[in-house]
């Protein structure tokens, strides 16, 4: 699979979506007062991010030989990436810098089987069914908080998968000790407890993920020991879990 996953498009779609996030931002703050504001321009990104996800998914579940099913949903996305999804988390930049878990409502899911996905529905994924399926008539559900979570969820979700690591590399996401972003996008597989000793982050635009550290506690004036942008350093200098 590996060979014909068209990752380069997966980021590239994904960068393009964000750049219309970015447009409505420098319009419109993300701050508490504006979590609620909708538009027509966040119908887009909404679908946008939904839909890649929804693609890069189902293209991951259909080249593993334990998928059969040929129709897949978000209770099978539930299913099969709840556990992977669940407790990551990303620094959002908005008016202030934010920790945010686009998967949260599935943190605390005892089991991810599909048929207990109804009780830890995702509320942006909700919306995106919504504007789907009637536009029209729910614009006003496409609000800002939404579109952010959704977007947020596409990107972890893209980091996550290990056919887009060479792409994240040529895109320039990665920064870390190592000069040589190919080598540092292995630790994205986060398979050890050390990765979080390698000091690697993921950085969007909008968005900073640090490798391996989605279950540490972070704590105030720890620091990070690795290059990256100005302002993960001063929010990681700064924040306290």
């Amino acid at each position: 699979m590996s060979k014909n996953f068209p990752a380069n498009s997966v980021v590239s779609s994904y960068v393009s979506t964000e750049n219309m996030l970015k447009d409505v931002l420098s319009i419109v703050p993300y701050c508490d007062e504006h979590e609620n504001v909708w538009s027509p321009k966040l119908v887009t990104i909404i679908l946008e991010s939904c839909s890649q996800l929804d693609s890069l998914w189902k293209s991951q579940a259909s080249a593993s030989p334990c998928v059969n099913k040929a129709n897949l949903n978000i209770s099978d996305y539930f299913e099969y990436f709840g556990e992977i999804m669940s407790k990551r988390w990303v620094v959002f930049y908005g008016e202030s810098s934010q920790k945010i878990y686009p998967f949260y409502n599935w943190l605390n899911a005892p089991n991810f089987k599909a048929n207990n996905y109804s009780k830890y529905e995702l509320r942006w994924w909700n919306t995106y069914n919504k504007l789907k399926h009637d536009r029209l008539q729910n614009l006003s559900k496409a609000i800002l908080k939404d579109a952010v979570l959704s977007l947020a969820g596409l990107f972890i979700a893209i980091i996550k998968c290990e056919f887009c690591r060479d792409a994240i590399a040529q895109v320039g996401w990665l920064n870390g000790n190592n000069d040589e972003p190919y080598n540092i996008s292995a630790w994205l597989a986060e398979d050890t407890r050390s990765a979080k000793l390698q000091y690697v982050s993921v950085e969007s635009s909008l968005f900073t993920y640090p490798v391996g550290w989605y279950e540490e506690k972070v704590n105030k004036g720890f620091g990070w020991s690795a290059p990256a942008s100005t302002r993960f350093l001063h929010w990681f200098d700064q924040y306290e879990s």
